[in-house]
């Protein structure tokens, strides 16, 4: 019997290596997981757990890849022979890297993660650009002194390459983050041709940066590239949940031009993940997309009620589908500026309200662009 419930485990993992990223995926694995822990075998449970970590991380459920790297990292930890440290350590950056999206998670946390990861890439002598790119993310979206923000910029790009930085694709998408949030847009535009074009790309790359680079051709005023991107980028992005921040781009951008019942349309299908996904970081970029669109739906498009399909799970479901416009921002509001304090709370900066305050700038700045 004991090889009975190995053999039901492996067929899970099996099934969860034939599908592409998702929520199934996520959860034969978590199936399998628990069949290990239950039956005590720890090296099938880090095995196992190795394989979450990827399908939450690609998946769009990385509280769940962090939950599953902690595990492993506390076995590498108490046997370092047994459970090599090199081998996740590549897994190691995708989790260092998100953990400040979780309001929960201390400064403390987020800075003995990124002790941890510097230690971890000394001992194979490697690793220091992508251990500098981690620092200067978490000090630019935490909102930390812009001189220091500077600082770790430029000494990531002058660091050099080893087996254990990003893909060049991934690299530049990083560095177009840079550029607008310093509103250079030119810049951006000129590091992302290489991507928009197609000649660089990677396992989530154009799908993010075409994204990113809907505000930055809108504020160049080339509203036909940005229209095509918009077209490119959406389906990319709309069947993974781990594409949420990018999902919010959109939504912005369709409001920014004008397609109101578009965005409506991204915010109807979408909403649903922002009510259990584990980047508050994400949710929040959702949530002020959508607040802006509903904004606007409320002084352009002279309707008091929109008429939208969302889940039961919804806090504020209607079964008639009629949803207040007013109601239904003031509870977008509420949940973005919710999560803008406890980030900043836990940041001690004003980073998420500043985002916040953003709103007022874009509703100035809307011109209509009709997609149809």
């Amino acid at each position: 019997m004991a090889g009975d419930w190995r053999e039901e485990a492996q067929a899970l993992r099996d099934r969860a290596h034939r599908q592409k990223a998702s929520e199934s995926k996520v959860r034969l694995l978590e199936e399998a997981v628990r069949m290990a822990d239950a039956h005590g075998d720890v090296n099938m449970g880090y095995e196992l757990r190795d394989d979450l970590i990827d399908a939450a991380t690609f998946g769009g459920y990385p509280d769940k890849a962090l939950v599953a790297f902690a595990w492993c990292r506390g076995q590498q930890k108490k046997d370092p022979e047994r459970f090599d440290p090199e081998g996740l350590l590549w897994k190691q950056k995708w989790v260092v890297g998100r953990i400040k999206e979780f309001p929960h998670i201390s400064r403390k946390q987020i800075a003995d993660a990124l002790e941890d990861i510097e230690q971890c890439f000394s001992r194979v002598n490697a690793g220091k650009r992508s251990a500098l790119k981690l620092r200067y993310q978490a000090a630019r979206d935490m909102g930390d002194a812009p001189s220091e923000v500077d600082r770790l910029w430029e000494a990531w790009l002058a660091a050099p390459r080893d087996h254990l930085t990003d893909c060049r694709a991934c690299e530049l998408d990083d560095e177009l983050d840079h550029h607008v949030e310093k509103a250079e847009w030119e810049q951006a535009l000129r590091k992302a041709k290489p991507i928009v074009e197609g000649r660089v790309k990677c396992a989530e790359i154009p799908h993010l940066t075409l994204g990113t680079m809907l505000y930055p051709l809108f504020k160049l005023g080339d509203y036909e590239q940005a229209a095509e991107l918009h077209r490119r980028g959406y389906p990319m992005v709309s069947k993974n949940r781990d594409f949420l921040a990018t999902v919010g781009d959109h939504i912005e951008f369709l409001t920014l031009t004008g397609n109101l019942a578009r965005g409506l349309s991204l915010v109807e299908k979408h909403l649903e993940w922002t009510l259990d996904h584990g980047s508050f970081n994400d949710r929040f970029l959702f949530l002020v997309a959508s607040t802006f669109l509903l904004e606007q739906v409320k002084m352009e498009g002279g309707r008091d009620v929109v008429s939208l399909r969302l889940t039961k799970a919804f806090p504020e479901h209607r079964e008639d589908g009629g949803y207040e416009v007013t109601a239904l921002h003031a509870w977008m509001l509420k949940q973005a500026k919710d999560i803008a304090t406890r980030f900043d709370t836990r940041n001690g900066t004003d980073r998420y309200a500043r985002r916040l305050a953003r709103l007022q700038r874009l509703s100035e700045e809307v011109r209509d662009f009709p997609l149809d």
